[in-house]
């Protein structure tokens, strides 16, 4: 219903941990239902990065990811257990991807599949989208 709303378009980055070594990167999401719901029933997301040309795309999986909203910060082989936290309707969910050296500055082909197993039924979304990579904030760039 909400797909073509899934992927925002803003807080496509690298994330750099205190060491300075570049762990993974984030994006950010909406949820694709039409009221908020408790942390426990987002069962699975799967995201997708383009593999540049001629090359496949590399999937990145509920290990893989930390999610995070308002209420808490949890990787989603926790999500079932965290019932008393939720996704509200109006915010938007910022998944952080682990993978070393993260992604290079260009654009991506960025496909999201999400599955929210709500009280009378199961919601799923599916978008793909390109996205820009935006520039480290911490990375010196001449001028």
């Amino acid at each position: 219903m909400f797909d073509k709303f899934l992927i925002c378009t803003d807080g496509f980055h690298n994330v750099i941990s205190e060491t300075g070594n570049i762990e993974g990167f984030e994006l950010k999401i909406r949820i694709p239902y039409y009221r908020g719901v408790p942390l426990s029933v987002v069962d699975e997301i799967k995201v997708a990065i383009g593999g540049g040309i001629g090359g496949e795309p590399v999937i990145y999986s509920n290990d893989d990811i930390r999610f995070t909203v308002a209420s808490g910060s949890f990787m989603m082989s926790e999500m079932s257990t965290v019932a008393t936290r939720r996704w509200n309707f109006d915010e938007d969910a910022t998944l952080k991807i682990y993978k070393p050296g993260g992604l290079v500055y260009i654009d991506h082909m960025v496909e999201l599949w999400i599955t929210i197993r709500a009280p009378y039924g199961k919601f799923q979304g599916h978008v793909k989208k390109v996205l820009t990579m935006e520039p480290d904030k911490y990375l010196k760039v001449a001028e």
